[in-house]
């Protein structure tokens, strides 16, 4: 009896241990406005790899001590349809990329690759466009986002 209890409770460690499965789909949600952006989060991570849903971040307005370094003025936008995504194993940590688009000043428009990481427990993220630039490490001011 008491072999089969400990069994017991050292499968139950193993799969408490276990990392994120595969064949599990989450779902990273939510925004509000972060240290250099408005963000937004609608990405569905499923098993294997695969996203898909939404990204988008706006710098404009409150975020124009950011633009001079990209050489604009008003307005940077990137939209983004993450195509592939991985998460850590204790699910905290959500890295996605897809194509997108960038909007510059409101005129220019191009075809982006967009690599993004979000940490829900810190409720830290940070935007890559390929080709552009890294921006900072970002932390959310108002809003959150989640995993669910």
């Amino acid at each position: 009896m008491k072999a089969a209890l400990a069994s017991g409770v050292a499968m139950l460690l193993m799969v408490a241990a276990a990392p994120v499965s595969a064949a599990s789909t989450f779902h990273l949600i939510g925004g509000g406005t972060a240290t250099i952006s408005q963000v937004a989060f609608n990405v569905t991570v499923e098993g294997g790899g695969a996203a898909s849903g939404s990204f988008n971040c706006l710098m404009a307005g409150r975020s124009a001590f950011v633009l001079p370094a990209f050489g604009l003025a008003h307005l940077m936008k990137v939209q983004a349809q993450p195509t592939t995504a991985t998460m850590n194993a204790n699910g905290s940590v959500v890295k996605f990329s897809g194509p997108g688009f960038l909007i510059m000043d409101g005129k220019n428009k191009q075809s982006v690759l967009v690599n993004v990481w979000a940490d829900v427990a810190n409720q830290q993220f940070q935007l890559t466009v390929v080709g552009v630039g890294t921006m900072p490490i970002e932390n959310m001011l108002t809003g959150r986002f989640r995993l669910r």
